[in-house]
Parts: C-alpha cells; structure tokens; sequence
C-alpha cells in the first residue's frame, strides 16, 4: 500500500494539531488579540498613507504636470497671441481632470478663458453660469503676480451639479502684453473622488478627506466633521505645516470607540483620515471566545478537519509544480505555477520553476535573433562553449537588397519605413526558410543567407525566382512602396566558424566567396538576379532553369572582370 505524501501529511497534522487547541488555546487567542490590534492599525495606517501619495500622484502628473507644459507653451515667443488662445482651446481637451484654463494679465479686468464644451454643457443644463462658476477674479489674483511658487486654492461645490473644484495657479515667466501673467486652471475632483470610493477600505472602514479649517470634502450632507476629535487634531496639524502619519484612536460624542489614522499629502492642506468601529474591528477576537469551548469539545474532530485542510493546502502546491513540470516537458512554456503564496521552501521551488520556465522562454525567443548556423554550434559545443575559429565549407551565399530603400526613405514617415522593411525582410525570410537556407544576418535593408548541402544551389536559385514575385505582390499591394530587390549568389568555400572575442562573438561566414556574392548583389538592378559563373557551373545542366549570359562586370577587389548571368525563371516543376 502507497503511504502518500497527502496522507503523510494529514497524519501527523491531526496528531500536531490536538496538542495546541487542549492546552494552548487560550493563549493563541491572546496573541491573535494583539496581532489583530496590530493589523488593524498596519491597514489603517497603510490605506491613510496610500491615499495621501495617490493624491500626490495626482497633482503632480495630472494636475500641475501639464498645466506647467501648457506654460511652456504659452511662454513661447514665437507664437503670436491667437496661436496660444488656439492652443488653449484645443489643448484643454486632452488634459484630464481639467475642465477651465485662463490666463490673466496684470491690471486687466478681462482675462482669456477656455473651458472644455461637456462641462459647460453640464452646467448650463443644471441652470449654472458656466462663466461665473469656471472664470477666477482678476481680483481674487492680485496678490500672486510676481511670485513663482504654485498656489492651490481651496476646494468649493458646485451646488447645482454636485461637482467639487480647486484652482490652481502658475506664474507665467514671461509678460502677457507687457504684463505679469497668471496661468490658472480650475481641476475638477470627481476623478480622485471617485478613486477615494474605491479604495478596499470603504468596504470595512470609512475615509474621509478635509482641509484645514475642518471642511469635509465631497460631503453634500451637512455633516459636522469638524466636530470630531481626529478632525480637529487633523487640522491642528495642518495649522502647522507637519506631514505625518498619525494614529488617533477616539471616542466619539454617541460613546462609539473608534480607530482612526490621519495623514497629510505633500502639496495639499488637505488631510486623509480614515477610520473604523473598533467593535466591528475587533469581532473576530469576540467570536474566537465565544467559540473558544466549542473548539475543546470538539478538537479532535476540528483538528481532523483542520489538519485535512493543512494536508491539501501542503500538496496542492506540490501537484501544481508538478503539472507545470508536466506542461514544460511537452514544449509549452507559457504556462506558471500559480496559486502558491507559501513562504517556505515550496514557495521557493514554485518561484524558482516560474523563473526557469522564463529562462527557456527567453532563450527560445533568443533564437530567432542568431542563425541556425550559430544554434547548431552551440548545441555542439562541449562544456567549455563554443571556441573561436572556423573551418573551410563549400556553400551557396545568397545576398539581397532593397533597391530604392534609400530614396523612398527620405520621402515617407519612419514608422512607414519601418512597416515597409519589416514587411519585405519578413516575406524574404519566410522563402528562405521554405527553401533551407538559413539567414545569416540582416544588414540594414539587406538579407544574407547561406545554402548548403546536395540541393543548394537549386534552392537558391529557386528561393530567389520566388522572392522576385513575392515582390511583385508586394507592390502591387502597396503601389506606395516603390521599392524592389537584387540579388545576388555565389558558390565555393568560405570560412564559417565563431569570430571576435571570446567575451562577445559572431558565428558567420568570411572570405572570397562572400565578397563576390555581395558585389553580385550591388551590381543586381530592380527585380533582378545575378549568378556568378562558380553558380552557373552547378545549374547549367539542370532543366528548367531560365539563365542569360550577361556581359562580364567589374566588381571591386577582382582584376578582371567576371562572368555573370541573369536568372530569368525556374519552369513549375522545378
């Protein structure tokens, strides 16, 4: 009989498990009283404190970010003063949060005020004055000109829509018509309101944001927050510029004893304030009592239970490894352990099969950036890797390039040159691959690939009559792309092996035969493909094969001039 790791595990759980709940039960409820005390302040301090850099978050990136950009913009002295009206106007559609944008000058009455069309909408449709609710008093400025610090107004309500907003204002640092200028921006709150609603401790707790006179914000009820204790010491410390986190237990004037966490953002005399009944914190320590003879009765047959719960949860995470181990073995490297949250060593064998598995995928994405010239001298390596040097080999070099790339180029938008080359080397790679050849590197708009074996010279030239109409299809398609491809093969010995150092190497091919097939290429025109004579020798008697002599070309590093022909076409059957 199979004694199991599963049954092994529930044995000696159900005869660990007794000991503790007979004699040591009481004491584990004291520690879970005060871990539980602890925890509620860890979360009530933990969610003050996250709000408050929410908040931060906020005004930094959404709030004061841009509005600083849209400054830089309206500072610009090459823009006259209706490209920066049309850049506010067109501009405050893409800021989020912000629903009004002015400028104001110096001594005038009438600033220049921009407002997005949905909120204007908005108010006129809950009977408000969009101009005198969004447009800040020239007057209301007069005491920020001349400084350079940004000021963040109060939050107010907009009693007719429910809808809470705040002003801020940055200097502008050069002169509007020869004034001091003032960018403001009026930020409506209901973004971070409604983050505030949905933060996991509204479900247990409540949270509540105020300013330092005490004003709960997004609060349309009447409620008097500033009559509580934590309220009051809130803004006290407002009053004092200090930011902290601070726990302030309290009871409130009902005799309701609560837990409560206060917390300031940086940039706001806002307070965080978040709390918690503390009965309702502290009830599960009123049911552990409760259950606490329960538990003794029945402790064996809990701890049964209990120790098949413990049993499960040991091996589940087991036979989870296991059934990734399974999946990887059968080539599928997408999957992971999940569900494993243990901080033990089975925690760490399920992190470290999730880390292996990314390492193998890692490394087979990696092969689609290396040859398969270069896969199979890794694989044939010893333990020592792959060493420097190569050895002579006789094989057909294929070189092709994207005539016209250069012009077209100049012409069109870089993403489309992008799509355009990635397209045609895409195409390219895909007849390489379906005639064995494989791509040695890509230059550029270039394409070099190396045949080898009986047929190599065949599928070369068979690949290439094949890319030539891929082209074609690939300009009809896209008329835009007035681009084609020359190619150019070679056949005799290179020298193919691993070159550079050993820190950082290339396995690829060198030598006369390399060279020969490169100037091929660059002397091939538009859709065309030339042969050396070392390649025509190999195909001259195989039918099917369409070639024209052409007349002998100078190439750069030969004295005379070599034979070249024209590959016309290979017959179907070929």
């Amino acid at each position: 009989m199979r004694f199991t790791l599963r049954a092994k595990l529930l044995f000696f759980s159900v005869a660990l498990a007794i000991l503790p709940l007979v004699v040591a039960g009481r004491a584990l409820i004291r520690i879970a009283e005060d871990e539980l005390k602890g925890s509620v302040n860890e979360e009530l301090s933990t969610a003050a404190a996250r709000i408050s850099e929410q908040i931060d978050e906020r005004y930094a990136n959404t709030w004061v970010g841009p509005l600083l950009m849209v400054r830089n913009a309206i500072d610009d002295e090459t823009l006259g003063p209706e490209e920066k009206v049309a850049l506010l106007t067109s501009g405050i559609e893409d800021l989020n949060d912000v629903v009004a944008l002015q400028v104001t000058a110096q001594g005038l009455t009438s600033p220049v005020v921009t407002a997005k069309d949905g909120f204007v909408q908005r108010l006129r449709a809950a009977g408000g004055d969009p101009g005198a609710l969004l447009t800040i008093a020239p007057g209301d400025l007069e005491g920020l000109f001349g400084t350079e610090d940004v000021f963040v107004g109060s939050a107010e309500s907009i009693e007719a829509t429910g809808d809470w907003l705040i002003s801020i204002v940055v200097p502008l640092r050069r002169p509007v018509s020869g004034r001091a200028g003032l960018l403001s921006a009026r930020i409506r709150l209901a973004g971070l309101q409604e983050s505030v609603a949905a933060d996991p401790l509204t479900k247990t707790g409540s949270i509540l944001l105020v300013d330092s006179a005490g004003t709960s914000l997004f609060d349309s009820a009447g409620q008097r927050p500033e009559e509580l204790e934590i309220v009051r010491n809130a803004a006290a410390m407002l009053g004092t510029g200090r930011r902290a986190v601070v726990a302030n237990p309290y009871t409130r004037a009902d005799g309701e004893r609560m837990l409560g966490v206060y917390a300031m953002p940086r940039h706001l005399e806002w307070a965080v304030v978040v709390e918690k009944n503390e009965a309702e914190a502290y009830l599960a320590i009123d049911e552990m009592l409760r259950s606490l003879l329960f538990w003794v009765v029945a402790g064996l047959s809990v701890a049964a239970i209990g120790a098949f719960i413990f049993a499960q949860r040991m091996s589940r995470p087991i036979l989870a490894i296991d059934r990734v181990a399974g999946e990887v073995s059968r080539g599928n490297l997408n999957v992971r352990v999940e569900g494993v949250h243990s901080r033990d060593e089975i925690g760490d064998l399920a992190v470290r099969m999730n880390e292996m598995i990314r390492g193998l995928l890692e490394r087979f994405h990696l092969e689609k950036f290396v040859s398969g010239g270069t896969l199979d001298a890794v694989k044939s390596s010893d333990e020592h890797g792959v060493e420097l040097g190569g050895v002579r080999r006789r094989v057909t070099v294929f070189f092709s390039d994207i005539r016209g790339f250069t012009a077209f180029s100049e012409d069109v938008e870089p993403e489309v040159v992008v799509e355009m080359l990635n397209t045609f080397l895409r195409e390219q790679a895909e007849v390489v691959k379906e005639f064995h050849g494989d791509i040695d590197k890509y230059v550029g708009d270039e394409l070099v690939a190396v045949f080898q074996g009986e047929d190599m010279l065949i599928n070369a030239v068979r690949c290439a009559v094949k890319i030539q109409r891929e082209m074609e299809r690939l300009r009809g398609e896209h008329p835009e792309w007035d681009v084609s491809v020359g190619i150019g093969i070679n056949t005799g010995e290179v020298v193919m092996g691993a070159m550079g150092s050993a820190d950082r190497m290339d396995y690829t091919i060198l030598g006369d035969t390399v060279n020969v097939g490169a100037r091929l290429c660059s002397a091939a025109g538009r859709g065309q493909t030339l042969l050396s004579a070392a390649s025509y020798e190999g195909v001259i008697g195989l039918e099917g094969i369409e070639l024209v002599r052409l007349e002998p070309i100078e190439v750069k590093g030969k004295a005379r001039r070599i034979e070249v022909y024209d590959v016309r076409g290979v017959s179907p059957d070929r």
